[in-house]
């Protein structure tokens, strides 16, 4: 995005549903947004993330979103994981 690399402000907010809450950070000088959905209950597993953003310059310039659902959860020792062996792995999570 071409901005100096600094600190920024932020408004967070969270909010509770039925069985998930949404953790909100936004960026106002930044136009910039992200939310991020779990569970609620623990492990607090994430669902779904979606960041909005601004992208281009001048009359370019549009918002974009970026979001992302977790479609399966496998229990392992991701920690032993990390071989060109384990490769399979990612089509289990249908990655």
């Amino acid at each position: 995005m071409h901005k100096t690399f600094k600190q920024q402000n932020c408004q967070a907010s969270l909010t509770t549903g039925k069985g998930s809450s949404t953790y909100t950070l936004d960026y106002p000088a930044l136009d910039r947004k992200l939310s991020i959905t779990f569970e609620s209950s623990f492990p607090h597993t994430i669902e779904s993330w979606t960041e909005e953003y601004i992208s281009g310059y001048g009359a370019n310039k549009q918002k974009l979103t970026t979001s992302g659902k977790k479609i399966k959860t496998i229990l392992s020792d991701y920690w032993n994981k990390n071989s060109t062996n384990d490769i399979h792995l990612r089509d289990t999570l249908g990655l």
